[in-house]
Parts: C-alpha cells; sequence; structure tokens
C-alpha cells in the first residue's frame, strides 16, 4: 500500500514540525514544509503530493489564494485547511475554492489525522465547531431572509409549505387567488426560491415548519 503523501503549508516552524511528527507517527509522509503561499504553489507543482494542509493567514498572497491557485491548476487536488481561524464565512469561501476540509489549530491531534484520513479517501471534513459555525450562519441568513417578507407573503410563505393551494390560501386569508398569486411571487423572489421543495426546506430549517407535510 502506497504512504499517502503531504505538503505543509504554514508560516509557524514550530507547528509544521510538530505536525509532521504527528503525521508521519501516524503512517503518513511529509514530503516538503513550505512558509508561505508563493513557496507552497511550487512545492504543490513539483511535488504533485497526495493531499496539501495549508493555513489562512500566511505572509504574501495567504491560504486563500493558495488554494485557488492549486485547484486551478489540478480541480482534483486534495486540501486542508487548519487555521487559527473558526469563522463560518473563511470555511464557506475556502471550501467553495475547492478545499476538502476545515479544522482550526484548537482542534485534537485525533481530528487532525482522521480529517487527513477522510480526503485522502476521497471524503470531505469539517471539525464539529465549524459545522456548527456554518450551520448557525446559515439558519441566520435565512432568518434575514424571512424578515424582509411583508405580513401577507410570510402568510404565504407558511401555507405553501403546509401544502396549501392557491385557492386554500385566497380563501384563508380573504383574498383574491391572482393577489395570493402575486404574494406567493414576490415571496419566492425575496427569499430565493424556485421550487416547492427549496421552500419546505427553509421552512424546516426555519422552525416556521416543524414536520414535513403529509
Amino acid at each position: 500500500m502506497q504512504t499517502t503523501t503531504i505538503l505543509l503549508i504554514d508560516d509557524h516552524t514550530i507547528l509544521r514540525e510538530g505536525y509532521q511528527q504527528l503525521l508521519e507517527s501516524a503512517g503518513f509522509k511529509v514530503v516538503a514544509q513550505a512558509s508561505n503561499s508563493e513557496e507552497g504553489y511550487r512545492q504543490f507543482l513539483n511535488l504533485e503530493p497526495d493531499i496539501c494542509i495549508i493555513d489562512i493567514s500566511m505572509p504574501g498572497a495567504g491560504g486563500l489564494e493558495c488554494i485557488r491557485r492549486i485547484t486551478a491548476r489540478n480541480p482534483k487536488a486534495k486540501i486542508l485547511v487548519c487555521t487559527m481561524h473558526d469563522d463560518s464565512t473563511l470555511a464557506i469561501r475556502a471550501m467553495d475554492m475547492g478545499a476538502r476540509g476545515y479544522i482550526t489549530k484548537s482542534c485534537s491531534s485525533s481530528v487532525l489525522i482522521e480529517a487527513v484520513r477522510t480526503i485522502v479517501n476521497k471524503g470531505h471534513y469539517l471539525s464539529t465547531e465549524i459545522a456548527r459555525a456554518i450551520a448557525m450562519d446559515k439558519l441566520v441568513h435565512a432568518n434575514h431572509k424571512l424578515d424582509a417578507l411583508s405580513h401577507q407573503e410570510f402568510a404565504v410563505f407558511r401555507m405553501v409549505a403546509e401544502g396549501k393551494s392557491i385557492n386554500d390560501m385566497a380563501e384563508s386569508l380573504a383574498l383574491a387567488p391572482k393577489t395570493v398569486s402575486n404574494y406567493k411571487t414576490n415571496m419566492m423572489r425575496k427569499l430565493g426560491t424556485s421550487n416547492l421543495a427549496e421552500i419546505i426546506f427553509l421552512a424546516q430549517k426555519t422552525g416556521v415548519l416543524h414536520t414535513p407535510p403529509a
């Protein structure tokens, strides 16, 4: 069985050396270390490691730019972000750029090993606190979208999620079906939804709809 090769890209020498000892004790092989984005990208091109472990905050271009350049060169590149930043926005941006995983430096050594193994086996990995932060971020954004709805639009949103027809909603709201249809169109535009499944998902996520419709 071929040994997994790793490139470490982090501007802290002590951390890189610590990671190398930890990873190699777990059976991986660290083929190189780099202290900045530019050097890391060059090492990636020269060595083509199985996985890169990259910090976000580094001198020069920084970790996000390094991720962008690596994935632009090889969209299948496997990248794990290991950083001090537990911000959901950075995590989402890194994953959108092609990173396969995101963990923080406060994680235990077992989390680092598990993350590397998961990504090498073609999976994705988020540490618990990052997954929770992303979930909360999405929930907050969803609630902000609901705040943009008028009283009538919100009522239509809730009833659409419950599976009510235009005529049913018109009767409940004492409005003309055409008026309800207009409220529905405005509601979907404001929420950025295009179909019933998305409306139901958003309603469940925000607690407006607690159980799936029959």
